[in-house]
């Protein structure tokens, strides 16, 4: 079921799937029959079953997102930018990002850019953060009242900024430590360039996902529609 966050103009659209699922050889064959001959030949170079469930599941919520704009995935043509990042050759105007943890595939599509990140929820590790994080998301996870927030925090800071490296590709070619999120009910990219970029979170059990999206010049605001569902949800 889609679920729709606050905002206008703009649209944003992220699903989130879970892949540990139960199917036999013959539903797992007619999804992956669904895809690219590309996306089949790199599910099947994978050496784990849990890392091709990943890999089926990215495939087919590529597949999903781009029904919305009248495209397959096996019938367009993929290539990456200079940075790296992954596009669609013949429709610069259509943006995406895939995500992938644990259990748990992401993507998320616009007419900007965008970054996307899931992440399973983990214990926050001062020593990480020391020497990834920036001093005042730092100082935000030492003033934390409980372990329990911490947590939370350190998770959600990691999340936001892998979605803002995404937005343009940069990965690990920028420092986490080079720039700052305000992790507040609202978060935000500390500095000059604080009203250029957008975020939003998205509660799942177990896990964090964040979108990060590049606003226009017009910063008309933006409108995220939300899904989730289950690999067997495809059979």
């Amino acid at each position: 079921m889609e679920q729709k966050a606050a905002g206008n103009n703009m649209e944003v659209y992220v699903s989130v799937m879970c892949v540990d699922a139960a199917l036999t050889i013959k539903e797992e064959a007619d999804l992956k029959g669904r895809l690219s001959g590309a996306r089949q030949e790199k599910i099947e170079r994978l050496r784990y079953a849990a890392d091709r469930r990943l890999s089926l599941g990215a495939g087919l919520l590529l597949d999903q997102g781009l029904k919305r704009f009248g495209l397959r995935e096996r019938t367009e043509a993929f290539g990456t930018v200079e940075n790296g990042k992954p596009c669609l050759l013949h429709h610069p105007e259509i943006q995406f990002n895939l995500s992938h943890s644990g259990s748990m595939v992401m993507a998320t599509f616009a007419s900007c850019p965008v970054g996307c990140d899931v992440e399973k929820k983990q214990k926050a590790r001062m020593d990480v953060a020391k020497r990834f994080f920036a001093p005042a998301e730092q100082r935000v996870l030492w003033a934390a009242e409980t372990e329990e927030e911490r947590d939370m925090l350190f998770s959600r800071l990691w999340t936001l900024k892998e979605s803002y490296l995404k937005v343009g590709g940069q990965g690990m070619a920028m420092a986490l430590d080079s720039f700052t999120i305000v992790p507040g009910a609202q978060p935000v990219l500390a500095g000059p360039k604080e009203d250029r970029y957008r975020f939003q979170e998205f509660s799942l059990p177990d896990y964090c996902a964040s979108v990060c999206v590049q606003r226009s010049k017009e910063g008309n605001g933006e409108t995220f529609f939300f899904s989730f569902q289950n690999l067997e949800d495809m059979v």
